[in-house]
């Protein structure tokens, strides 16, 4: 009797419990509409301009956009992807630590359309349909800063410059990009007296530029591949209580543009993240859409059907106004 009644209770127990269950788990959520993630390499005064026009832009198209930041970690940036894929994203935006990782991303994403941004990834691995870059030409700024150096010392009668120059990541397509093209069109005949990586970061450009002139070294310029470094450089020499000299940047950031408001920095080239960031969210939409991307409007489509490009713009003292508005 005693084990037909604990027999009988143990049954009751069972089904409260599963009772219980199925009231306390509800069936999984199922997304609806298209969702975009976006992984960034990191995030710098430039690269908030990307991930800012992509999510103002997604949210425009009524587009869920979640966005991930890989503090330039391979490793991070290649989970981002992994993740993506698992989790049904539509598309991935790629803002690549480093072009080397573009095979390896593709693989893992697989059949998720895949548009990387500002940093060109190694353009022959890219697919025709499947994937996009969205960018501006590097050499561009290279040019315009060795226009700007060649009038200035025409202009000031000077036949030659010593110049420090401060790159950004080492390897980076637009590190090469833009070293080469200030090469090419540097007609001044030149020495660079200090030539290093500072990174694309303000502290490390204020920090080396500050060693120089604890070191007695002079210079009559300093060009740096984007407006932080640019802003570093200058704050060193104000620290040590220099006259300025020209000193030139990239990106045309507001504090790039304010810097030369002012007269902290001479010369900018401005890169248009803001569009970049809306372009590659069009791109994006197209791929998903299986459409071809010369449907996304304010870039140039390349020959090769990957590239979607927006030009580069030179700013200084006479036209600074209208970026900064």
């Amino acid at each position: 009797m005693i084990k037909r009644i604990f027999a009988a209770l143990l049954c009751a127990m069972a089904a409260a419990c599963l009772s219980g269950c199925a009231e306390q788990t509800p069936p999984p959520e199922e997304h609806t509409g298209t969702r975009i993630a976006l992984s960034m390499s990191s995030r710098d005064q430039f690269l908030v301009t990307v991930e800012t026009s992509v999510l103002e832009h997604a949210a425009k198209n009524q587009v869920d956009c979640t966005v991930w930041d890989a503090g330039n970690d391979y490793v991070v940036q290649m989970q981002h992807v992994k993740d993506a894929r698992e989790q049904g994203y539509d598309a991935l935006i790629v803002n690549e630590v480093s072009p080397s990782l573009t095979r390896g991303i593709l693989r893992e994403a697989g059949a998720m359309p895949v548009v990387f941004v500002n940093r060109e990834p190694e353009m022959s691995a890219l697919t025709v349909g499947k994937n996009a870059y969205v960018g501006s030409d590097d050499s561009e700024p290279g040019r315009f800063q060795a226009a700007w150096l060649n009038d200035y010392a025409e202009e000031n009668e000077l036949e030659h410059l010593d110049i420090v120059y401060l790159t950004g990541i080492e390897g980076q397509a637009s590190t090469i990009a833009r070293r080469e093209s200030l090469m090419d069109h540097l007609k001044i005949d030149h020495d660079f007296v200090y030539d290093s990586t500072a990174q694309f970061d303000r502290a490390k450009a204020q920090v080396q530029v500050g060693m120089l002139i604890a070191a007695g070294r002079s210079f009559d310029a300093i060009v740096a591949q984007n407006d932080e470094m640019a802003i570093g450089a200058a704050m060193a020499m104000q620290a040590a209580g220099k006259e300025l000299c020209p000193i030139l940047g990239i990106d045309g950031t507001i504090v790039g543009c304010q810097g030369i408001r002012d007269g902290m920095l001479s010369f900018t080239v401005r890169q248009p993240g803001d569009e970049q960031g809306r372009a590659a969210v069009d791109a994006a939409l197209a791929l998903i859409a299986g459409e071809s991307l010369d449907t996304v409007s304010g870039v140039t489509l390349g020959e090769d059907g990957l590239s979607l490009m927006i030009p580069y713009e030179p700013v200084d003292a006479e036209n600074v106004e209208e970026y900064i508005s």
